[in-house]
């Protein structure tokens, strides 16, 4: 029951806390984010809440999802709610809430208000995560887990994997995910993925496959509810990149890879489709097919520019599947639906080769037969061929994939005849995509060739009608009904000659016409100029070239010529060609009107009244004259042709060159001469105006690109003139434009730069135009018009005029900073602030920009320019109304763009920016606080501005800075409020660099910086704060002390707060920079006028702190010898100064008033000084100082001696308190240590005058001290300590100052050890002195302790020299030696020395110490065994007595020991032992000839030993030794007869082993049994040892004892304890020599007989006696060394005798020898069976069960060896 109710309060006690444990109670409540441990555990729960409430308000005004939280977790009742007593649900639904909440807070952990509100949850809730195994370490030591560590835990550890994913998920679910969670949680999964999938890609195929199947499973599903989140934009990037490495990394079938791909599309938006498409792209690369899912494929073709995604794409990634994929479904909506307007994407995707030449050949090939599939008789089929027609015949025209498509072609297995009727085209040949511009193109063809296309041409040219019903210029405005036909008819018909022809007279084209009407040539300016194949442009204008030289009329052409221009600019070489052909026919034609002199009117200019139609368009048309028209051909188009024809750019060159002049711009090649100018206008006046009107936009765009190029040409400006083609295309929207481009196939982006290319910066009313495009909300403007304009403002703004500049970014600055709301105003509103980012903005616009600021307060419409208002500011307000919402935003917003557009602007180069800058700080300091936000990154930014323009006033002596407009105060506040490091810092620098501007401004706010620098930046561990504080620090501190130095008073007062700020942040400063930061420090500061303070102030705050102390040495180290002297000087003065009534500077320094008492404080500051003068560089630099004779050696000196001075005085002082005054005698000690010996020794001789013997003291402790640690090579210190020697055997011998003395002689000990032996006369005076009755006779303990350890040290140097001082130090030695054991309490440090000295005398002079001087030794020796001392003395008498063994005469150490042995034998076994060790070490140390010499010597020693049995039991009293201790010391002595036997031979032991059996048997009367039984007790005990160590070698001395052991054996007593302890002994001595036994010893029948049948006889005593474990081995034995068959049987016979005993007892021995003679023996002993088997069946069935059992052993083990059953043998 009751282990039942102990287990059930052990698991309550498990699942449960204890109340009353108030120590784990303390320990959880001081778990704390923000406060240190011990400052946490006094802190209640409502002051927590205070503090916490504070921080949870301010996030409520940061973001309104935090007010949710103010009724629960943050409501009053909060603080009474305790975990521990609340139900499982309830912990359940709080948890909940803590989980939102801190999925909310997380993305603002940075901030301070979100620590303090998190705090609570810790400190009330005890919202502390559970933690994986491996963050332990990183939460024990405080570090921030490594990276590595992470990815590793993700990627082994399931549950980690696992519990982060779920985090995300929950998160995200709940819309509280912010950036830096989700980039953490992508770059950790993704590695962890592929760290997983690498994993698997081990072991046999199925194994992997198992494998990657598992992590899918556990992977997919997360990755599926993730990609369901919409607005989670960074979560579905994650798993774009967790898909992209699956698909990889891992072997996944293709309908994963389907589903994979339909996830990546669905829900993702705008921002997610790059990271989308590259996903996708990986994707179907790792797919077995090309074909898309109808579902990607949808949400792909939806995208704008995805051509353009895909080609930016391709420069990383492979997308070659991905673009045939989408191929593939754009000609598979054709064969369904007929929709073509996708095949210009099909083109784009070939052209710009995002596939490898296999993959274009593919998607060649589908097109084709798709083409090949076409209906004709398709409603929609004309329009299907004509598509398809155009794209082959384009991409077969192509310079990049022509040839590609050709060989398709070649090799399809369709019908090329057949196509191209089909298609109602011709493909071109191979060697029509060939040709070059040395090679012309021959237009005729065989008739072969021509049949190949006459049917089709037939039959398609037989549609055509023969009239139009009103058309009279194909490049009418007007929508032309039978241009398509026509120039479908024209394609087909390009490729042959005979078809041109026929097709130039259908008569709907009118080309008998073709002079006086613009009909025929307008529809072939149309095809050249259009998105046609080069080949049928090429044709168009043969034809025209053909018509011109047919006619005979005098027709003005000029309007040919703009279309010309951009013929001879073609990029295909054909065209340019035919151009030139064209101009040559042109030219031609005016020179024949001009030969014939025909001066043709307006009206014979061809179209004059029609080109573009009856409209304004044609009339707006600037005409030449003939004759300019005539030198436009013949100066400009005609000389160029050959040029033209090679380079497609030599036209424009040209053109702008000629038009420009003079004017033109540097580089360009100029023509042969300038054109007039009026011609030049004429020209500029007839292309601008033929740009403006013509319906080509493939024209307008490439003249246009030759017009932007001139700025003025005489009066009229290229703007004024082309402007209003801007105008009109403003007024077209987005679908409008690109319907535009994409009917004429021009780049939109190009042809709208161009377009704002037509304004020039020095036009008014053209700029105002791209500012209304710009900052125009329509939507009718399309946004690469937007885009464009602004583009073109950035790249003329540098040459607007400074008012226009001023008006453009103040538009621009209203564009973006102006609240949007929608995608189209988002991204206007991008635009403009895009746009003010790139250009260069003034430092009139930026002051105009800060003047516009508005005031962030909620309750001001103030502007920053109300100058009255920023001054009074001081940056401190209450807490006001809320911010007005938007209203506040968008102020917001527009003082941060602001501030970025200046910080982007290189602020330096803009001084006058600095009292608006001030303003715009001093508006965020009063704010603050309303916007319920510390605005930091605003205060950055304008903190940095500031700090670029003080800076380079620095450098720039024609920039000052007017201190009338420095806010040194507001920097202070903003270091004050602020929290943020990096304002922190930036303030930091800016007050440094103001202060080497303006220290007049700053110098009176330098203390309220450095306190804050203590509290906050000086604890930064980053490498940009440790450049800000020493910036700091050597900008300001300078003018600190020269201000604080030319006012009256001490400086140290004034420098105080400064260095307190930097004293309270010491243990918060990184350690790795506090010597770099105190050292800049105190360089600025001055060493010689302030380092006292700082140490002074370093100790006193940390006074229990070593490592301060260190560091102060360190810091006091840095400077050289003659500073760190001054300092300790200055800072002695200030512990004198702490020690007077009315202290002065101390009172600024220590705390003297932190209730502390004044000599606490002084012996705290005094432990300093001589830490610092014993430093090494301390001692070498005075040494080195002090040798050179120069000024600096005299200031050293000194300075030196000041500090002496300065020392002795202050001792003297305080000499009442001796802790004070042992404080300065270290002091002095120190001080003294920092010379050199010599001169060192002669300053002390001085101070030994002196008449304060503690001075002297510690003058002689120094110089010990100092003796210690000289080398003994230093012979100039040498002389001058033995030069020294006299005066102190004087001052030992004079002196009655018991501790001068002790010191004296320490000192001595120290020069003798040293240096003694150069001078063996100063040495030996010394020891008579010091073993004489004024030191070693004395009585004082100590003082006799120091004398023994002085003569010692004597003997040791001196050697022989010392013999005249034995005779009186040597007996008081050994008395005090006794001395120090008798007296109570024992002097263990005078026992020490005691045996120092006689230690140190038997190493040295070892026959000095012989005879009655030994024995003493040793008998106090022995006294000091059993004296219970501490373990040095016993150590210091074990080193004595062993050198006792070593040094002294073994024949003077043998004697010693014997007339010793009873004084040792009296005190104790401690002593027995350590005089039993002497004797073993002797012996191991002597040669085996002293042994032999010394043999009678030792057997005597060793019989008194062996009799040590006898002595003590003889005669039992309370001191004797007991059992224990007696079996001890006869083990010890054995074996050290042993080591003595090992070194004597037969001859010399045999005599000694007949002695010892003597002593034992018959020296003692007969009277005396005891004492004979003790002693055979030992001699067999010895005996035992003796055989089982040297074995057969020594098994014949058993014939010494047969008599005497079996007189033992028959003489047996078994009531007698001893007399069966000699039994025992006996019987094992036996076994040891039966069992060595090798020469048949014991088979010899004089040895066996009389042993055998004694021993046999014991068994009789079975019922007394231990026979089983004592008698039987022995029997075995002998019965085993006596290997005989008579000796055998005889042993058998009387064993078998005593089976027929009528005691149980002795029958069961008898059975049991039996069984082990059996057992040893074998098959040789039972060949005595027959005699055994008699006995054996009584035997079993004996009275007897024990008997009885054994017999039934014994006769299963014969059985066994027999192998034979005994049941025959014994019926």
């Amino acid at each position: 029951m009751a282990t039942a109710l102990a287990t059930q309060l052990a698991k309550v006690a498990a699942n449960s806390s204890n109340s009353l444990d108030l120590k784990a109670q303390k320990k959880a409540h001081s778990q704390s984010l923000i406060f240190d441990p011990p400052v946490a555990a006094t802190q209640d729960f409502d002051t927590v809440y205070q503090i916490c409430l504070e921080g949870y308000q301010e996030l409520c005004q940061l973001d309104g999802r935090f007010l949710n939280f103010a009724r629960s977790i943050f409501s009053e009742q909060s603080k009474k709610e305790e975990r521990s007593q609340m139900t499982a649900a309830a912990n359940k639904e709080l948890d909940v809430v803590l989980e939102s909440f801190l999925g909310l807070v997380g993305g603002r952990l940075l901030l301070k208000p979100a620590l303090k509100a998190v705090e609570w949850l810790i400190r009330r809730f005890r919202a502390l995560p559970p933690t994986f195994k491996f963050l332990h370490p990183y939460i024990e030591s405080l570090v921030v887990p490594p990276r590595h560590t992470i990815v590793y835990a993700a990627t082994h550890n399931q549950a980690f994997f696992s519990a982060l994913n779920g985090y995300v998920i929950k998160v995200s679910r709940t819309g509280h995910t912010y950036r830096s969670l989700l980039s953490f949680w992508a770059t950790i999964a993704t590695e962890a993925v592929a760290g997983m999938l690498d994993q698997s890609a081990s072991g046999r195929r199925e194994v992997q496959a198992q494998k990657q199947e598992d992590i899918l499973l556990r992977v997919l599903p997360f990755l599926d509810e993730a990609l369901t989140m919409r607005k989670a934009l960074d979560l579905r990037v994650g798993c774009y990149m967790i898909l992209t490495v699956l698909a990889s990394k891992a072997e996944l079938e293709d309908h994963v890879l389907i589903a994979m791909m339909e996830a990546v599309v669905s829900n993702w938006t705008h921002d997610t489709t790059h990271a989308g498409l590259i996903c996708l792209a990986v994707l179907a690369q790792r797919r077995n097919t090309v074909t898309i899912p109808r579902k990607v494929f949808k949400a792909v073709m939806s995208l704008q520019s995805v051509d353009d995604d895909l080609r930016t794409l391709n420069e990383q990634y492979q997308v070659e599947k991905l673009a045939l994929g989408l191929i593939l479904g754009i000609v598979g909506e054709i064969a369904q639906n007929r929709d073509t307007y996708r095949l210009t994407l099909v083109r784009s995707l070939i052209e710009t080769r995002l596939m490898n030449d296999s993959y274009i050949s593919a998607a060649i090939k589908v097109i084709v037969l798709e083409a090949d599939k076409t209906n004709e008789t398709h409603v929609h089929g004309l329009d299907v061929q004509g598509q398809l027609a155009d794209l082959i015949l384009r991409l077969s025209d192509s310079d990049t994939v022509g040839h590609i498509v050709q060989d398709t072609i070649k090799h399809t297995k369709i019908n090329i005849e057949q196509l191209e009727m089909r298609l109602q085209a011709v493909i071109p040949s191979k060697q029509d995509l060939d040709s070059d511009i040395t090679r012309d193109v021959d237009m005729d063809k065989d008739d072969a060739s021509v049949g190949t296309n006459e049917d089709t041409f037939g039959s398609f040219a037989g549609r055509i009608p023969t009239r139009t019903a009103y058309e009279i210029s194909f490049l009418s405005h007007s929508t032309s009904y039978v241009f398509e036909s026509l120039s479908h008819a024209f394609l087909l018909a390009s490729s042959s000659s005979v078809h041109l022809q026929a097709f130039s007279g259908f008569a709907v084209l009118r080309k008998s016409l073709a002079m006086t009407e613009p009909l025929f040539l307008s529809f072939f300016v149309r095809l050249w100029c259009g998105p046609y194949p080069p080949s049928a442009r090429a044709a168009a204008m043969d034809c025209v070239t053909a018509c011109l030289r047919e006619s005979i009329a005098a027709t003005d052409v000029q309007v040919l010529l703009p279309y010309l221009i951009s013929a001879l600019g073609d990029h295909s070489a054909k065209v340019r060609r035919a151009g030139m052909n064209l101009v040559l026919a042109t030219a031609s034609l005016y020179a024949t009107m001009n030969k014939e002199n025909i001066k043709p009117n307006s009206q014979s200019i061809l179209g004059y009244d029609n080109i573009y139609g009856e409209g304004k368009e044609t009339k707006a048309v600037a005409w030449l004259s003939t004759g300019d028209a005539t030198k436009f051909i013949e100066d400009l188009l005609r000389p160029t042709l050959e040029e033209c024809l090679l380079d497609a750019s030599y036209m424009s060159r040209k053109l702008v060159d000629s038009l420009n002049g003079s004017n033109r711009p540097k580089g360009s090649k100029a023509p042969q001469k300038d054109l007039k100018t009026s011609l030049r206008v004429s020209f500029l006046s007839f292309l601008s105006s033929h740009v403006l009107n013509t319906p080509l936009y493939s024209v307008k765009l490439r003249i246009l690109s030759m017009l932007n190029r001139v700025e003025k040409v005489g009066s009229i400006s290229r703007t004024k003139s082309l402007l209003p083609l801007l105008v009109d295309m403003e007024t077209k929207d987005e679908k409008a434009l690109k319907a535009i481009c994409d009917k004429e196939q021009i780049d939109e982006t190009l042809f709208t730069a161009q377009l704002v290319g037509i304004v020039s910066a020095a036009d008014r009313g053209g700029l105002h135009i791209l500012q209304r495009i710009v900052t125009s909300e329509s939507s009718v403007t399309a946004r690469s018009l937007r885009s464009a304009a602004a583009q073109r403002i950035v790249d003329i703004f540098i040459l607007i005029k400074p008012d226009l500049q001023s008006s453009l970014a103040q538009s621009l600055l209203d564009l973006a900073t102006t609240s949007r709301s929608g995608p189209l105003e988002e991204h206007i509103q991008s635009e403009g602030m895009e746009t003010l980012r790139k250009i260069p903005l003034s430092s009139n616009i930026l002051l105009l920009f800060l003047e516009s600021l508005p005031a962030l307060s909620a309750n001001s419409t103030d502007t920053l320019s109300t100058p009255k208002r920023r001054r009074t500011s001081q940056g401190h307000v209450g807490v006001s109304a809320k911010s007005d919402g938007s209203g506040s935003t968008d102020r917001l917003r527009k003082i941060t763009i602001v501030l970025e557009l200046l910080e982007a602007s290189t602020p330096e180069t803009h001084p006058q920016l600095l009292h608006g800058l001030f303003q715009v700080l001093a508006d965020i300091q009063h704010s603050k606080s309303q916007l319920g936000t510390e605005l930091n990154y605003l205060q950055s930014l304008a903190l940095g501005s500031l700090l670029a323009i003080v800076k380079n006033s620095k450098t720039s002596p024609h920039q000052k800075i007017d201190p009338s407009k420095v806010r040194a105060d507001l920097l202070v506040d903003c270091l004050r409020t602020t929290a943020n490091p990096q304002v922190q810092n930036s303030a930091l620098l800016l007050m440094s660099s103001l202060a080497s501007v303006v220290p007049e401004v700053i110098i009176h706010s330098v203390m309220p910086i450095f306190t804050f620098m203590g509290t906050t930046v000086l604890r930064q561990n980053d490498d940009y704060s440790a450049h800000v504080i020493k910036q700091t620090i050597e900008s300001v501190v300078p003018p600190l002390v020269h201000s604080l130095h030319k006012q009256k008073g001490n400086p140290i007062a004034g420098i105080s707060e400064l260095l307190v700020s930097f004293v309270a942040a010491f243990e918060h400063i990184p350690s790795h920079r506090r010597q770099g930061l105190f050292y800049s420090l105190v360089d600025k500061l001055g060493p010689h006028d302030f380092l006292f303070a700082l140490l002074g102030m370093l100790i006193d705050k940390y006074a229990a702190n070593k490592k301060v102390e260190e560091f102060a040495v360190t810091l006091a180290s840095h400077y050289n010898a003659i500073t760190q002297l001054i300092t300790i000087e200055k800072y002695l003065d200030l512990v004198a100064d702490v020690l007077l009534p009315k202290p002065t500077i101390s009172e600024h320094l220590v705390g003297i008033h932190d209730n502390q008492q004044p000599e606490s404080i002084a012996l705290n500051l005094l432990s300093l000084p001589p830490h610092i003068l014993r430093g090494h560089r301390l001692i070498s630099r005075v040494v080195k100082g002090l040798i050179p004779q120069d000024i600096d050696s005299n200031t050293l000196r000194a300075t030196y001696s000041r500090l002496i001075e300065r020392t002795l005085l202050m001792a003297d002082q305080v000499k009442m308190s001796k802790r004070l005054y042992a404080a300065c005698g270290q002091t002095l000690d120190a001080l003294l240590g920092l010379l050199s010996m010599e001169e060192f020794v002669a300053s002390i001789e001085t101070l030994l005058e002196r008449p304060d013997t503690n001075v002297r003291r510690q003058v002689l402790r120094s110089l010990e001290h100092r003796i210690k640690n000289e080398n003994p090579g230093n012979s100039t210190a040498q002389q001058a300590c033995l030069n020294f020697l006299p005066q102190l055997t004087a001052m030992i011998e004079d002196s009655s100052d018991p501790l001068l003395k002790h010191t004296a002689v320490a000192c001595a000990d120290q020069i003798v050890e040293r240096f003694g032996k150069k001078d063996m006369d100063k040495t030996v005076a010394l020891a008579e002195v010091i073993s004489g009755d004024h030191c070693l006779g004395t009585s004082d303990p100590r003082l006799r302790n120091m004398a023994l350890l002085c003569l010692a040290t004597s003997v040791e140097v001196l050697g022989e020299a010392v013999i005249p001082i034995i005779p009186q130090a040597l007996p008081k030695s050994l008395d005090y030696l006794g001395a120090s054991i008798r007296e109570t309490p024992r002097d263990e440090r005078l026992h020490n020395s005691a045996c120092s000295f006689l230690g140190t005398l038997i190493l040295y002079i070892p026959w000095i110490l012989t005879g009655p001087y030994l024995d003493r030794a040793l008998t106090t020796l022995h006294k000091s065994a059993v004296g219970r001392l501490g373990k040095e003395c016993d150590q210091n008498r074990v080193d004595v007595l062993a050198l006792i063994s070593k040094r002294i005469e073994p024949q003077d150490c043998f004697a010693a020991l014997d007339r010793t042995w009873t004084s040792a034998m009296s005190e104790g076994l401690q002593a027995v032992n350590e005089h039993l060790g002497v004797l073993r070490q002797a012996i191991e140390q002597q040669p085996k000839s002293v042994i032999v010499k010394q043999s009678q010597q030792l057997l005597g020693l060793f019989l008194k030993a062996f009799d040590l049995r006898r002595l003590q039991f003889t005669s039992r009293a309370e001191a004797s030794y007991d059992d224990d201790e007696v079996d001890q010391v006869e083990i010890t002595v054995h074996h050290i007869a042993i080591k003595m036997v090992y070194k004597l031979n037969d001859t010399n032991f045999r005599p000694l082993f007949t002695k010892l059996v003597d002593w034992a048997t018959t020296s003692l009367p007969k009277k005396d049994k005891k004492g004979k039984l003790y002693r055979q007790a030992t001699l067999y005990n010895f005996l035992h040892t003796f055989f089982e160590t040297l074995k057969s070698i020594v098994t014949s001395y058993a014939s010494f004892m047969v008599e005497n052991t079996a007189e033992v054996l028959n003489k047996i007593i078994p009531d007698d304890e001893d007399s069966v302890l000699l039994w025992k002994r006996v019987l094992k001595m036996l076994h040891a020599a039966f069992e060595h036994d090798q020469d048949e010893f014991w088979q010899a029948p004089s040895h066996f007989a009389p042993i055998s049948r004694p021993l046999l006889a014991q068994l009789g005593y079975a019922g007394s006696l231990p026979v089983t474990t004592e008698l039987i081995p022995a029997i075995t034995e002998l019965a085993i060394a006596a290997d005989s068959a008579d000796h055998h049987k005889d042993m058998n016979a009387a064993i078998l005798k005593y089976m027929r005993s009528d005691n149980a007892h002795v029958r069961l021995a008898a059975v049991q020898c039996e069984q082990s003679l059996t057992e040893r023996l074998g098959e040789e002993w039972l060949s005595l069976l027959p005699e055994m088997l008699p006995f054996i069946s009584e035997l079993q069935e004996d009275d007897d069960e024990a008997v009885e059992r054994e017999t039934q052993r014994w006769i299963l083990r014969i059985e066994a060896i027999l192998g034979e059953s005994l049941d025959s043998m014994l019926q």
